[in-house]
């Protein structure tokens, strides 16, 4: 099967379809070029081809240590996997299910990951956990992006999903800091939820974000799940963007 975000347009229920022809009714989400047909929305074929997958399972930690990620064995350390890497098609995407109200496209975008590499023969987690946003954001919005993904996965994957972490500091968006800038803004910014303790002690949980960069996000939702009794955590995202 192609391995490629044109999975996406082969997938897509007739209401997200219709929710995209609205929106984007000629032309590429992420280039603007006038598409032939309907059936090549969201992306154009050359956009299509563009997107990359990530590759296989790798430990974000020495990732940002600039070591042998993949060969990495350390339990102390955060495994990520991630479905693409980031460039313009998947910007197109995730921003418009991220920020343009499409939460419909959740679904689709978790089946185009599944069917990657990194999650070739993927164990079902005894946990699917949102890194959720903070409540004044998640009002803003309407909802919350990560749990739609969670929900998701678990959908498709058949593990629970497990709304196990409160974001108890509204921060400000990572993707406006710098590296150095972003594990400091989401210091202290997640703890346990208490409805989820029961759920998470002693499992082996994954945890859930949109798109993954220097990990600080993830590494402080981890450090959560750990403290609430987790036996272990590894990321899903539907995108990982180095920052270099």
């Amino acid at each position: 099967m192609e391995r490629s975000v044109r999975a996406l347009a082969r997938i897509l229920g007739g209401g997200v379809r219709t929710l995209i022809e609205a929106a984007l009714p000629v032309a590429c989400a992420a280039c603007g070029a006038r598409l032939v047909a309907a059936e090549d929305l969201p992306l154009c074929a050359d956009c299509a081809a563009s997107a990359v997958e990530a590759g296989p399972a790798f430990c974000l930690s020495c990732a940002r240590e600039r070591r042998t990620p993949r060969a990495c064995a350390r339990r102390d350390h955060l495994a990520l996997r991630a479905g693409f890497t980031w460039n313009e098609p998947l910007r197109a995407l995730v921003h418009a299910f991220k920020f343009g109200g499409a939460v419909e496209l959740a679904a689709p975008l978790v089946d185009a990951v599944l069917d990657t590499a990194a999650f070739a023969g993927r164990p079902v987690p005894d946990a699917i956990v949102p890194a959720p946003l903070h409540r004044i954001r998640r009002r803003e919005r309407g909802y919350d992006q990560a749990e739609a993904l969670a929900r998701a996965f678990a959908t498709r994957t058949g593990g629970p999903l497990v709304r196990g972490l409160e974001r108890v500091r509204s921060t400000r968006q990572q993707a406006r800091l710098e590296a150095a800038a972003r594990a400091t803004n989401l210091a202290g910014a997640f703890r346990p939820a208490v409805a989820g303790a029961d759920a998470l002690a002693g499992r082996h949980v994954a945890l859930v974000d949109d798109v993954v960069t220097t990990g600080a996000t993830v590494h402080a939702a981890r450090d959560a799940l750990v403290a609430a009794g987790a036996q272990s955590v590894e990321a899903w995202c539907v995108a990982y963007e180095p920052l270099e």
